[in-house]
């Protein structure tokens, strides 16, 4: 009973959004079978309500969380020097294959569009394009024009049919352009991270403007942690409001479980099958002699589902084993900020799960482009428990599909938030072995050391009561 209340205020926020997603659902089949005559669309809407403000909320933060966040990692990455480059490349190895994998589950399972007869489609389907426009356009993107527009708007190309003119290639129609509504969250990281690089190189100079966004960072964090609380109180709303709106809900349980099940073969395909094949071919080594060791932190991961609260029993670990601890100081804290495979994947299911939900076809070049937004999207949850739904309203808003359907996969956010954590645990623990068994020169790694113990220190201040 003792260990039983001291983890009652530990996990209280878990227990209450579980207790409240119950009595939602609980309610909404009361309200959809014991009413006389059928919800109107504008009672639905009112009944959502209160959850609408809570998604609005979120949607506030979002984009000061993503800025501060990725300017202060990138920074610690210009100073780090080549072990940095190789964290980075790692990184962006390892998140490249996760993308990958996710589209070709989601693809393949297709859990949006199980038990479905006819699928509903609206006019994204029918928009003309040609896939090397929608690649161009995702350059486009990356390197915004104006960052105004880029936090308001995302860049499309539009081809227009000549008139007059029968039996003409696409190719040869008319080329034009348009700026369709939601963030360009690609061109805001690129910058975000281009200006973090800029201020780590300029040492002193650079600090009062870095200072300002660790600051933000910190302060948008908290801020975030105060909206994530009302969470309990907008799933009582949102969820009653989906059930009445919903016409067969076995069907949906249905597909919440084979996107429960994609998830999951995503996660263990890649933490347990990609990420130490990685490992083995760059060090010739076998990967579960690090895995096997890193109990205590996996155990931490599960429990708090923070990344950066598990850093310090990361490091303790990686030093058992014996790896420099000199690279451990570095790769943990860094890693809990941009290594998000577990929530890259997550994410990238999910919102292709929605789209499929609601009837969209979307070209492979666009599922491609939102994968890669949910990727670069995620450096900015980092440190967040339970963040992973957070980001996919932003990411589901900046392709222009309504925000409202994650509330269906909040009931199951928390268990699958615990796994995908643990994945991000055992990716920042193989990218430790592999970039120490490639670093030859141990003075290169005293350069930062110090970076890395202010890096944990700092990062650990949001995460005071997982740490006790």
């Amino acid at each position: 009973m003792s260990k039983l209340k001291s983890c009652l205020p530990e996990h209280w926020l878990t227990i209450v959004t579980v207790t409240s997603i119950i009595i939602g659902v609980g309610s909404g089949f009361i309200l959809k079978n014991w009413t006389q005559q059928p919800w109107s669309e504008r009672q639905i809407m009112y009944l959502q309500f209160p959850g609408e403000l809570f998604l609005r909320m979120v949607n506030c933060l979002i984009l000061p969380l993503i800025i501060s966040s990725i300017v202060s990692a990138s920074c610690n990455l210009s100073k780090s020097g080549s072990i940095g480059i190789k964290a980075l490349g790692y990184y962006s190895l390892t998140t490249t294959l996760g993308i990958i994998l996710s589209v070709t589950l989601v693809q393949t399972i297709k859990p949006g569009q199980w038990q479905q007869n006819t699928n509903v489609t609206f006019t994204e389907s029918s928009r003309n394009f040609v896939t090397t426009d929608t690649l161009l356009d995702l350059l486009r993107n990356l390197f915004p024009e104006n960052l105004i527009k880029a936090c308001l708007a995302q860049y499309r190309t539009v081809l227009k049919e000549p008139g007059n003119i029968t039996e003409v290639s696409i190719l040869d129609w008319g080329i034009d352009h348009e700026y369709t509504i939601g963030t360009n969250v690609l061109g805001l990281v690129f910058f975000s991270l281009v200006l973090g690089l800029a201020l780590g190189k300029m040492e002193p100079g650079g600090k009062p403007v870095l200072d300002f966004f660790n600051t933000l960072s910190d302060v948008t964090m908290l801020i975030m942690n105060w909206v994530v609380k009302m969470a309990p109180v907008a799933v009582l709303f949102i969820i009653p409001g989906k059930i009445l709106s919903i016409e067969d809900f076995e069907v949906m349980i249905a597909r919440l479980g084979i996107y429960v099940l994609t998830v999951f073969i995503g996660l263990i395909t890649h933490g347990f099958i990609i990420l130490p094949l990685i490992y083995y071919t760059c060090t010739r080594k076998s990967p579960f002699k690090i895995i096997s060791k890193i109990g205590p932190a996996i155990i931490t991961a599960f429990g708090t589902s923070s990344s950066t609260a598990t850093v310090p029993m990361t490091i303790q670990c990686l030093d058992k084993i014996g790896i420099d601890p000199k690279v451990t100081r570095f790769i943990a804290p860094i890693g809990a900020t941009i290594n998000m495979d577990g929530i890259a994947l997550y994410e990238s299911v999910g919102a292709i799960f929605i789209i499929q939900l609601r009837g969209l076809d979307f070209s492979l070049a666009r599922i491609i482009a939102i994968s890669i937004t949910c990727t670069v999207s995620c450096i900015g949850a980092a440190g967040l428990p339970n963040g992973g739904y957070v980001m996919l309203v932003m990411v589901l808003n900046s392709v222009g599909v309504p925000a409202e359907d994650v509330m269906l996969i909040v009931a199951i956010d928390s268990l699958v938030d615990r796994f995908r954590t643990t994945i991000n645990i055992i990716g920042d623990a193989l990218a430790a072995g592999i970039i120490a068994h490639h670093t030859k020169d141990s003075r290169e790694c005293a350069a930062f050391e110090e970076m890395g113990e202010l890096l944990q220190s700092k990062d650990m201040e949001l995460d005071k009561k997982e740490l006790e």
